[in-house]
């Protein structure tokens, strides 16, 4: 983070220094957020595969925002950078993406967030039901998650998107075309991509029907 890229509430004279240590304050609060959802989502899928006798979450990634990305959001969305507004304007400065295997996995997980007493979902946003216009599909969901400070309990908020394998298969190569520049017939390939999204969607639904009658004859024979 360059002092180039400072707003103007980072001046260039030794008062930026406390400006700089808010900022990074501000960091380590969203740090230590990523940190309690993860053992969280440890946790249930552990308790999941006692439970069930499989596991729940497939792979688990997380984020945090580069000062250079916040700086072009907030430039690009005409926001205020102001320490005590930006967390309530910039939801997804923290990120975890949860990909589960099957359809019906997105919803075990998303309940059992639910209902852990520490946590509040603030906003949801079901994708996956209700697909974007290019066919991205995924759930996301902003929790307000407990980290304890010196001076008290402070709710930071954490962006979780939970998906399929599929699905995150899909939006990564739909987010790489979206990123590179002078990619010939980008037109035709976006119009392939929205078609394919019904495909992989379809697949899901497929493999996630195979899983069930799987599981369901497997516990009719245990019984």
């Amino acid at each position: 983070m360059t002092t180039d890229n400072l707003p103007a509430q980072f001046p260039n004279d030794p008062t930026s220094l406390e400006a700089i240590d808010r900022f990074r304050s501000l960091m380590l609060n969203y740090r230590s957020a990523v940190q309690v959802v993860r053992t969280k989502i440890h946790y249930l899928d552990q308790e999941y595969q006692i439970q069930n006798g499989h596991t729940l979450v497939d792979s688990l990634q997380s984020r945090i925002k580069s000062p250079e990305s916040i700086l072009e959001k907030v430039q690009r969305k005409h926001l205020d950078f102001n320490f005590e507004t930006l967390p309530q304007q910039m939801h997804d400065i923290a990120g975890i993406r949860i990909i589960v295997r099957f359809e019906d996995d997105i919803v075990a997980m998303e309940r059992r967030l639910e209902k852990q007493p520490d946590i509040k979902v603030l906003q949801r946003k079901d994708y996956v039901t209700h697909p974007k216009p290019n066919g991205y599909r995924s759930l996301h969901l902003i929790l307000a998650v407990p980290v304890y400070l010196a001076a008290g309990v402070k709710a930071v908020t954490v962006e979780v998107q939970i998906r399929t394998i599929a699905m995150n298969f899909w939006a990564s190569l739909e987010h790489e075309l979206s990123y590179k520049k002078n990619v010939q017939h980008q037109t035709e390939l976006r119009q392939e991509l929205v078609e394919k999204a019904q495909l992989v969607h379809q697949l899901d639904q497929d493999m996630n029907d195979i899983k069930n009658q799987i599981r369901s004859e497997e516990s009719d024979s245990i019984s």
